[in-house]
């Protein structure tokens, strides 16, 4: 696990931080994560893509070391034009962007409202549906309280993968509980992410995945509970040039339980994307 450099860029006021695996010269790839995650969920897939692009991750507005929007501002749209000022400042040319989960909507909805954004795009395990119980869920979790903690250490044995998984090396699921949390004051350590990133619109790609215009692949794990195969099938074959994948084995946090997979299948992909 290599972690990556830790940066900084301001947009619109609000400061997102980055974390980079520079290789100057390729071609640029944004990596995107999930809902209450951060960019150090791509510390094991990241090197691995280092072998072709050049990586950048972003904590996305109110997570990890990225502000909190003052106002609670979390819809999707929010998202995407933070996404769009990151990509106006580093210039260059268009990125392969890679998104898992909440990270790969954004991803898709990105490629298809702003084309000359994205030269490709990979969308990892995504809901396809959203379920009425999930606006109650995503609710609760919004108001639940932010657990605390007397240290780091502490919040990194207690944090759990959701949905809950087994099977990623539990010194990468300590990893990421560490990298998740924030000394409040002093002696107070809690979750980094606010709480109202939860009430995010409900996930629907249908509409605008057909617009996508860029190579696209739909990646999902073989036993993800949150993407199935019918639904990555659907999906690829709703974009024009998309193209379906499964990872063997694997369930929905995929790019830390099988990083090495899920570098190689991205990178054979980019070496063919039309093939």
């Amino acid at each position: 696990m290599a972690c990556g450099l830790a940066g900084a860029l301001s947009v619109d006021g609000l400061r997102l931080r980055t974390h980079a695996w520079p290789r100057p010269g390729r071609p640029r790839a944004l990596l995107l994560h999930s809902v209450a995650g951060h960019g150090h969920w791509w510390d094991w897939a990241a090197p691995l893509l280092a072998e072709r692009f050049d990586v950048l991750a972003l904590d996305l507005r109110g997570h990890g070391g990225s502000e909190h929007a003052p106002d609670g501002a979390y819809a999707f749209d929010d998202h995407l034009g933070d996404l769009a000022g990151v990509l106006g400042a580093l210039g260059g040319a268009p990125p392969v962007v890679i998104g898992h989960s909440m990270g790969g909507y954004l991803a898709a909805l990105l490629a298809s409202r702003r084309p000359e954004l994205v030269a490709a795009v990979v969308i990892t395990d995504i809901l396809t549906a959203w379920p009425p119980a999930l606006s109650e869920i995503a609710r609760r979790q919004a108001e639940r309280a932010s657990p605390e903690f007397p240290d780091a250490a502490a919040a990194a044995a207690r944090f759990r993968f959701s949905p809950p998984e087994e099977g990623a090396p539990p010194e990468r699921v300590r990893h990421l509980g560490e990298a998740g949390v924030i000394e409040r004051r002093p002696g107070a350590w809690t979750t980094a992410f606010d709480r109202r990133v939860f009430l995010h619109p409900p996930a629907d790609p249908w509409p605008f995945l057909p617009r996508i215009a860029c190579p696209a692949l739909v990646l999902h794990g073989e036993h993800s509970a949150v993407m199935s195969a019918e639904a990555c099938r659907r999906a690829a074959a709703a974009i024009p040039r998309g193209r379906a994948a499964t990872l063997p084995g694997v369930r929905h946090h995929l790019i830390v339980e099988d990083p090495e997979r899920f570098a190689r299948v991205v990178l054979d992909w980019h070496a063919s994307p039309d093939a």
